[in-house]
């Protein structure tokens, strides 16, 4: 195969390159063997990074490509040499290899979404969530698939991670506006919100809230990588309670007969929308289920509907659908104006150039409020085989800096400085983002309401009364029925 350095952009309307179908998988899936011809010519080569020479223009002819080489007609090939702009002439899919689908459709494209911002970058303080080592069961190596949900004035984190004994879990963080992540029940034991029971591992959440009810969509898998999408429900943020499979792998033969996961979901008009991964035959592409229940799932018949990728997150931005996927290189990004046609829109940011995420980007969240961009959400993968990620954050241009988040590197690993300074009697927050000198990024003080608590902060005190945190909501009150916050 040829290889050269850079990162060929092949493409711009059709679809992606298959991906790691779990982020414990020792390597990214093989693809089948179909061939797909493509002729590709480099224009007007350029080197993208500052410190390197100019890369002389190149001519590459006709070239046939097997699939396993990692090439589809929207794809990136790892080559040997600095990052090349490349213009494809012609691209032809010989053998799709997955029924009749159509590839992502330049037709269906309406434009961006409104208010979509010119461009993403990584957080400089980031990672923001690590694994906590001292915790048995979250273990010292792999937080990633985050899913955020505002509930008032808090937001919800759900993540999975995987466990000591190689089994992952789920686990729920949460933050008040301007404070840092406190994890359920402490920050010093985390304990999964959604255990795996008798499964191998239970991951990738997808939450809605119905109701009162919050409903988490998630991937099961009873044995090995055995992938099914099973639905659990819990009256608050924690403690959820397995209910059923609601989707089951496809019929024999079909491009999602092998594996279901990855599910998210959207509950719009009393309508359940699930987008998920599906695999046959070591390829995985995206398809649709619906259901008016929330349980009793039916496919789309267009299915699948976008090939060659996975680990999505869909959201709606205004009149828009926008899927992200995650890539070896960066985050991906799609649009569509019914969720059934997508137009491909290439990666929406490059990996930081931290060590966090040298290895790509993985299980990526779209963080939409009051219709609006917030961020984007990732697992950062700090080693080739996608087993040691870190939860990560990107920004929209011109976003304020999201809180006193990021002094991971100044304090011991898993640790917040809320923690932290808890060691000393008091409460605390980062105070200066990305540091690595301890005794100066975290700032301890005083959370005000140590007078109405017998507990070391309002999380635990919330906590001890059955709510998933809490914060001090009246500093100097001394009346405990008011002067702690708590999520339900």
């Amino acid at each position: 195969m040829w290889r050269s350095g850079a990162l060929l952009v092949l493409g711009l309307v059709a679809c992606a390159r298959s991906t790691p179908d779990d982020a414990n998988d020792a390597a990214p899936a093989d693809a089948p063997e179909s061939p797909v011809t493509i002729d590709v010519r480099a224009v007007d080569a350029q080197v993208a990074d500052a410190g390197s020479m100019d890369a002389p223009s190149m001519d590459a002819p006709s070239m046939d490509v097997p699939m396993d080489s990692g090439v589809t007609a929207m794809d990136i090939v790892h080559v040997d040499a600095p990052s090349v702009d490349v213009r494809v002439v012609e691209a032809s899919v010989v053998d799709a290899g997955v029924r009749d689908a159509a590839p992502p459709d330049a037709g269906c494209d309406h434009g961006l979404p409104a208010g979509w911002p010119s461009s993403f970058t990584p957080w400089t303080g980031n990672p923001v969530l690590l694994p906590r080592a001292s915790a048995a069961l979250q273990g010292a190596d792999n937080v990633y698939a985050p899913e955020l949900r505002r509930l008032g004035e808090a937001r919800l984190l759900w993540y999975g991670a995987q466990g000591g004994d190689g089994h992952d879990r789920i686990y729920l963080a949460v933050a008040h506006d301007g404070a840092e992540w406190r994890r359920w029940p402490t920050d010093a034991d985390p304990q999964p919100v959604l255990d795996r029971g008798t499964s191998n591992h239970v991951n990738d959440p997808s939450v809605v809230r119905a109701g009162s009810t919050w409903r988490m969509y998630y991937t099961d898998a009873a044995t090995a990588e055995n992938d099914r999408i099973w639905l659990a429900e819990s009256a608050g943020a924690t403690t959820f309670v397995k209910v059923r499979e609601v989707l089951g792998t496809g019929a024999p033969g079909a491009w999602d007969a092998e594996k279901v996961g990855r599910p998210s979901v959207i509950l719009e008009g009393g309508v359940y929308r699930m987008w998920y991964d599906g695999t046959a035959a070591g390829r995985r592409s995206v398809g649709l289920a619906t259901s008016t229940d929330g349980v009793n799932f039916v496919r789309h018949p267009s299915n699948p509907l976008f090939l060659d990728a996975g680990a999505v997150d869909v959201e709606r931005v205004g009149d828009t659908y926008v899927m992200l996927r995650e890539g070896g290189d960066g985050t991906y990004w799609a649009t569509s104006p019914d969720g059934l046609c997508w137009t491909d829109r290439g990666r929406l940011f490059a990996r930081s150039g931290a060590a966090y995420d040298a290895f790509g980007q993985v299980t990526p969240f779209l963080e939409v409020e009051g219709g609006a961009v917030r961020s984007v959400w990732f697992g950062g993968a700090s080693v080739s085989t996608w087993n040691r990620n870190r939860i990560a954050l990107a920004l929209p241009a011109g976003a304020p800096s999201p809180g006193p988040w990021g002094c991971t590197a100044c304090v011991a690993a898993g640790v917040t400085c809320t923690e932290a300074c808890a060691g000393a009697g008091r409460s605390g927050a980062c105070a200066v983002p990305g540091s690595t000198t301890e005794g100066r990024c975290c700032a301890c003080t005083d959370d005000g309401c140590g007078a109405c608590t017998a507990a070391a902060d309002c999380h635990a005190a919330c906590v001890s009364n059955g709510a998933a945190s809490g914060w001090c909501a009246a500093p100097g009150s001394s009346d405990p029925s008011r002067c702690c916050s708590c999520v339900p």
